[in-house]
């Protein structure tokens, strides 16, 4: 994957060139306008909200020996916030490490300045940690509990990789080595969704503002099938042309290509104009809708079989 051949055009350019291909490579071409403007505001996201809503869309679609492996997958281990498919979901962040902290994201590099990229992402990172887990779930070697963990860490990794923010790192003189998915990339802190955003990154992994906080373990009022349903009508599997694709490391450019075009589209310091969270809203549902169409692909490839 060379980022030096991803959108080489005017920041303005980027926006229109990242949005335009997301249409039409993405899902059929429709008016985004419409979109927009029938778009609802309810709470979803890549914090842990969003990762239910993603296990929610994938277990909706598991064939039934695939469902029947993971319930024997998920009583082995976990935690109170994690002993069901949905919420095993967020098990990776709950215990993530110094070891296992890269296997979340790849940074993808580039930079706004004309100057030549040189730094590189790290060996294990998410794609790595997708294709390792993928090969551990089924292999005759490990034990139940090692092949537990595997799919929960999938489970996380699957969702994480489609968030754009997971996918790239922009350098410049003042991050030389790269802004860490927009963790750098500071804002005068404002409000929005109920959480107080300081950073590009944040902004992202709460959708723009899209979705809200879900706390586990979850209670039987919670929203998560609501909110997996609503995006299941609006964004059906036939309205992404990339659906079958089961390559990680497609995932991790589409997703690169959405940050760079897009997410970075914005001066710093300042809150986003409402223009610019509506894309964010926009694109965030479509990615976190994919991510679970693909998560179940992935499962029933390798435990329904």
């Amino acid at each position: 994957m060379n980022s030096a051949n991803l959108m080489q055009t005017s920041r303005r350019g980027k926006h229109a060139a990242a949005l335009t291909w997301y249409s039409y490579k993405m899902f059929r071409p429709i008016s985004i306008l419409i979109i927009f403007a029938t778009l609802v505001t309810p709470a979803f996201a890549w914090i842990d909200t969003g990762h239910m809503v993603v296990t929610e869309i994938a277990r909706r679609e598991l064939n039934e020996l695939a469902k029947h492996r993971i319930e024997t997958l998920i009583a082995i281990g976990g935690s109170e916030k994690t002993n069901d498919f949905v919420t095993a979901s967020c098990w990776a962040d709950d215990f993530k490490t110094a070891e296992n902290g890269p296997w979340h994201y790849i940074n993808i590099h580039f930079r706004n300045d004309d100057q030549p990229v040189t730094n590189k992402a790290l060996e294990q990172n998410v794609i790595w940690a997708i294709e390792k887990f993928s090969k551990e779930i089924n292999d005759p070697f490990l034990d139940n509990a090692r092949k537990a963990d595997a799919l929960r860490f999938l489970l996380h990794f699957v969702g994480d990789v489609h968030q754009p923010m997971h996918s790239v790192a922009c350098d410049n003189e003042a991050h030389p080595d790269g802004d860490r998915g927009g963790n750098d990339f500071t804002f005068e802190p404002f409000e929005l969704a109920g959480f107080t955003v300081k950073n590009l990154h944040f902004l992202w992994d709460i959708g723009g503002g899209l979705y809200g906080k879900t706390d586990r373990p979850l209670v039987a009022s919670n929203n998560i099938g609501t909110l997996a349903t609503q995006l299941i009508n609006e964004n059906p599997r036939s309205s992404f042309l990339a659906i079958n694709n089961q390559k990680p490391v497609d995932w991790a450019e589409e997703s690169f290509k959405l940050a760079r075009g897009i997410a970075y589209d914005l001066p710093t310091t300042k809150k986003p104009s409402d223009a610019y969270l509506k894309t964010a809203q926009y694109v965030s549902s479509r990615r976190i809708t994919i991510a679970g169409y693909r998560l179940a692909d992935l499962l029933n490839r390798l435990l329904g079989q």
